[in-house]
């Protein structure tokens, strides 16, 4: 697994597991989180018991209310780093997916997100999260 981010020594890191996904549609847009004025993947912590890809299912139908299909693994990542917002460092271990998106099954349970679709360019910017910014980098560079 590749590692991203300082590890500062002395300081405390909660190891935190994460599933997201990359979410395409045909024009080549990405589907994203928009809460408030913060960007994110679509996705989110692992819970006890479930797998990773169980937690993204999941994850997503809180978000955004629909199911995935199509599910692939396409890399981990760990990124060390300190959460401003909840003063604490973390060790976030990320595994990421792409999915197209399925269905709408159910209203979204998180009411202050929404869903946006953008190109990747416009998006890895604005993404809140590091790793997320360095995942959508690389995935620009494949392409």
């Amino acid at each position: 697994m590749e590692y991203i981010g300082e590890r500062i020594e002395g300081k405390e890191y909660k190891e935190r597991r994460t599933a997201y996904a990359l979410i395409s549609d045909t024009d080549g847009n990405i589907a994203i989180i928009l809460d408030g004025d913060i960007y994110n993947m679509i996705g989110g912590k692992i819970e006890d018991g479930e797998t990773s890809e169980e937690a993204l299912i999941r994850e997503t139908k809180e978000e955004i209310g629909y199911e995935l299909k199509n599910i692939k693994y396409l890399e981990s990542l760990g990124c060390y780093h300190y959460l401003d917002f909840l003063d604490k460092y973390e060790l976030a271990l990320i595994d990421f997916y792409s999915a197209d998106i399925g269905e709408k099954v159910c209203n979204p349970i998180e009411k202050d997100t929404k869903l946006i679709w953008t190109i990747v360019e416009d998006a890895t910017d604005k993404m809140y999260f590091k790793y997320h910014r360095y995942f959508l980098e690389k995935y620009k560079c494949s392409q």
